[in-house]
């Protein structure tokens, strides 16, 4: 009867052996399955977020190509545009030097001469004063001959008389004897008032053909 007692015992103590170390394998065989869940569904995360970085650092890539298209387009842009600014400035410089120099030229007393008599047109004829430089002042101008031209383009009688003022400009300031209108027809002050004109002209000759 003990020995039947202790076969049972050997039988129970067996079973139950059996049953953790089929439990132990069943664990390990989760574990491992888990295991390998984790790490495939690690990698995929993986992989999205380097596909996401990559998709992220593509964008960023050609934004910043974009950026740089574009700068380099503008930095272009502006280069041309201020080489053709300086152009333009150096033709309207060479214009400058050119009138100031036409006082040398035997033309200049007939260009003095019509600026009078523009000027003289414009404030409407009367008694006018002429205001000339140092060196233009001892030129043989026809005054009497102008002061006829001023009458019959603006209907007053004109007379004109050469101011005591100097202006140390090139060119003519015509004004009414009370101080209280002038016409400044000096190269300076006409090239002043054309300047926006000459630059739209200079611009079409230089650049006509150009893009």
């Amino acid at each position: 009867m003990e020995s039947s007692g202790n076969e049972i015992i050997d039988q129970i103590l067996t079973d139950a052996n059996e049953e953790a170390e089929n439990i132990v394998k069943d664990a390990q065989t989760s574990a491992e399955t888990i295991i390998q869940q984790q790490r495939q569904s690690a990698r995929l995360s993986t992989e999205k977020k380097v596909q996401s970085l990559l998709k992220r650092a593509e964008n960023d890539a050609d934004i910043i190509r974009g950026k740089v298209s574009t700068d380099i387009k503008m930095q272009a842009g502006w280069i041309v545009l201020s080489e053709k600014n300086r152009l333009i400035t150096s033709v309207l410089n060479e214009v400058k030097n050119r009138l100031v120099s036409m006082q040398k030229s035997k033309e200049y007393v007939s260009v003095l001469e019509k600026l009078i008599v523009d000027a003289g047109t414009v404030l409407g004829g009367g008694v006018l004063e002429v205001l000339l430089n140092e060196n233009d002042s001892k030129l043989p101008l026809k005054l009497s001959k102008l002061e006829k031209e001023i009458s019959g383009q603006s209907g007053v009688v004109t007379q004109l008389k050469l101011s005591k003022q100097k202006t140390k400009a090139v060119g003519v300031i015509v004004k009414t004897v009370d101080d209280r209108i002038f016409v400044d027809n000096t190269f300076e002050a006409i090239l002043r008032r054309r300047e926006k004109e000459l630059k739209l002209k200079i611009a079409t000759i230089l650049f006509s053909n150009i893009g």
